[in-house]
């Protein structure tokens, strides 16, 4: 059984120590204070002790070695279990507290193996590797798409782009089959990275003094200042013109003047990464900070406990959520970014596509003398030719003051669109003309079709069918231009059918009541359309919506109808009975 962890402990403090003794009595503090079990030393030599015991159902040996070398003597601890695990606890309390037992009684302790807590740093590693090439990712992928493939030579600084050729090339020679690959950020430190998220580049400002023609005619305001950098700055340069060893002491001066004529131009963070992350750049590069710290202390094999495991485990795994999250946002950006680009590019197309199709219809047209109607301008021509065609009915009908009539421009998309309503605003009657089935092609020599229908109360009464056919024109070699080989023409007979037909139905469905109607309903139909009137062509009891004759009340003193289906006395007799 190979040993998990060992240490050394060097000069023990007592002089008068006994190493069976003392191994023996430590051994019962592990039991009371982490209650162990079933500790037995199964073997007992001079200079060497083990003994095992059971911590929550797992059994572990401890091997005591004591050594005397040269006036210096060392207690080695080793301690084993059969099965190798990195998240066993018990493992981790018992090196602890042995260690936390002895360690004020000899001078050092000396840390030899712990292969548990390599684990522990190989599982880290894992999660160090992933958060650094994650941050790396997103950069290269913002970057590539905001700035172009050569962002880094572009408009990094030369420390980085020195630092990263010198690291890069033997990189690159050690793996042959990635020779010819561009690497990019992966030789970059860690601590580099996040400088390149708050990079800034400048530009040189509006107002300068390089741009100034006639610096000595500014007065007032932001011009003093810059009257201030000119003179400075030709004093130093002076100075350097006529001693140019000067330069090394000037140096400060001109490079502040300098710094004040520029502004800054791209702001990395603000203009490339602040939408993607859910912190501000002071919080991310304060988590980054901790991160390399966290990073140096597993890179570099410092012991791992569990508490540090843990801690660094949360801070790595927030660090990743924050990186993970800003890439799924681009990612959406991107997304949203290419479909609209693609958008564009397809209505760009369709509108040069359109154009050129418009140019060789004019051509046809001036040519060979014929109308070629894309999709839409068929649909405007039926509109216009449905809206002619109702504006008649309404101006034909338009004394009939118990009517309402509305026009509703079709769209020719959709059956059973309604198109006409007439509604009476007296009886239950009302007229419809719905668009039915439709075919609009906008092929050369195709022909279009609409039919309309005709309802009376929802109940269907004919169906009427216009249609449009395209011109089309073939370009004649002979004649060296377009002739035609059908003409446009729109085929409207029917709808001075349709229109017959709704004035019949006016006329028959929807009469012209003059005076009064019965407060009561027909026995019929149970419409309140009783003729109440010998004013009109109708009879006093007759129903305007069935036709039914209904029986009208007459007043058993004077005769007089009643509004009423039954006989009784008028309002005139019952006051002359009261009265006597």
């Amino acid at each position: 059984m190979k040993s998990m962890i060992r240490f050394v402990m060097i000069n023990n403090k007592n002089e008068n120590f006994k190493f069976k003794e003392y191994t023996t009595e430590l051994m019962d503090k592990v039991v009371s204070e982490l209650s162990a079990k079933d500790v037995e030393f199964y073997s007992n030599k001079q200079r060497t002790r083990k003994c095992s015991l059971i911590l929550k159902e797992k059994q572990y040996l401890v091997q005591f070695t004591f050594i005397m070398t040269h006036g210096t003597s060392q207690l080695k601890v080793d301690i084993s279990r059969e099965y190798d695990s990195e998240d066993d606890k018990e493992l981790h309390d018992l090196k602890i507290k042995i260690k936390d037992l002895v360690i004020k009684e000899w001078e050092q302790c000396v840390w030899l193996e712990d292969r548990q807590s390599e684990k522990l740093a190989e599982d880290l590693y894992k999660d160090v590797h992933f958060v650094e090439n994650s941050l790396r990712r997103l950069i290269n992928t913002v970057l590539f798409y905001k700035l172009g493939g050569d962002w880094w030579d572009k408009y990094m600084p030369t420390q980085l782009t020195k630092k990263y050729k010198q690291r890069n090339d033997p990189y690159r020679n050690q793996a042959p089959s990635f020779k010819n690959i561009h690497t990019n950020l992966l030789s970059i430190d860690t601590g580099d990275l996040v400088t390149i998220l708050s990079f800034k580049t400048y530009k040189v400002r509006g107002a300068n003094i390089f741009r100034a023609e006639e610096p000595f005619e500014f007065t007032t305001g932001n011009n003093l200042s810059l009257l201030e950098n000119i003179h400075d700055f030709k004093y130093i340069l002076n100075n350097i013109m006529n001693d140019p060893k000067s330069v090394d002491g000037l140096q400060k001066d001109l490079v502040k003047i300098l710094q004040n004529q520029m502004e800054v131009e791209r702001d990395f963070w603000l203009d490339y990464f602040s939408n993607c992350f859910s912190c501000n750049l002071e919080e991310f590069q304060g988590k980054w900070e901790n991160f390399s710290r966290d990073r140096n202390h597993v890179a570099h094999n410092k012991l791992i406990d569990h508490k540090l495991y843990q801690k660094f485990k949360r801070s790595m795994g927030d660090l990743l959520s924050l990186i993970t999250e800003a890439e799924s946002r681009f990612s959406d950006h991107l997304e949203q970014d290419m479909n609209n680009y693609i958008k564009e590019l397809e209505e760009t197309n369709e509108i040069e596509y359109r154009k050129k199709e418009l140019e060789e219809r004019q051509i046809k047209l001036e040519e060979a003398g014929v109308g070629i109607r894309d999709e839409e301008e068929i649909i405007a021509l039926l509109q216009e030719s449905t809206g002619i065609i109702c504006d008649d009915i309404m101006y034909e009908l338009y004394y009939r003051s118990n009517i309402e009539m509305t026009y509703n421009e079709p769209m020719f998309r959709n059956i059973n669109e309604p198109m006409f309503r007439i509604v009476h605003n007296t009886i239950d009657s009302i007229i419809t003309v719905n668009v039915g089935d439709q075919i609009i092609n906008a092929e050369e020599d195709s022909t279009s079709n609409v039919q309309f229908n005709v309802y009376h109360n929802d109940k269907y009464q004919g169906g009427f069918e216009i249609s449009y056919t395209n011109g089309g024109a073939v370009f004649c070699n002979e004649q060296g231009c377009y002739i035609p080989t059908t003409k446009d023409e729109l085929h409207a007979s029917e709808f001075e059918r349709l229109k017959a037909l709704i004035y019949f139905l006016v006329e028959v469905r929807m009469p012209e009541i003059e005076g009064e109607i019965a407060s009561f309903p027909c026995v019929k139909c149970n419409n309140f359309t009783v003729n109440f009137s010998s004013d009109n062509e109708y009879s006093i009891g007759y129903c305007l919506s069935c036709s039914h004759e209904n029986e009208v009340g007459e007043c058993l003193r004077c005769e007089e109808l009643l509004d009423h289906p039954h006989d009784g006395f008028c309002e005139s007799c019952l006051i002359y009975i009261d009265s006597q």
